[in-house]
């Protein structure tokens, strides 16, 4: 993946931009907004925090920053296939 991992929620970038600082992001905030993202992913926000404040490790921030990576290449996905459809890239140019 190139560049920096932004929120696909509000599309801040973390400290570094990896994507385990953008999950630590999401955790601190806790918002109404990225519960929701995260809940939306087939994931418990709660059940993830509780883990993470009680399990040695970072497991939760590791399955989160997954997500995140997943999400962020269907996003980047999502926009080569529409710069191919509106004729700024792909192969029907003419």
């Amino acid at each position: 993946m190139s560049g920096p991992v932004k929120c696909p929620v509000c599309g801040r970038q973390a400290k570094t931009g990896s994507s385990i600082d953008c999950a630590r992001h999401m955790f601190g905030t806790g918002d109404k907004q990225h519960r929701a993202w995260v809940e939306a992913q087939g994931l418990s926000f709660i059940d993830l925090l509780i883990e993470q404040a009680t399990t040695p490790g970072n497991k939760s921030y590791l399955i989160l920053a997954e997500v995140i990576e997943k999400a962020q290449g269907k996003q980047a996905e999502r926009k080569n296939q529409g710069e191919f459809i509106t004729g700024t890239g792909g192969l029907h140019d003419h």
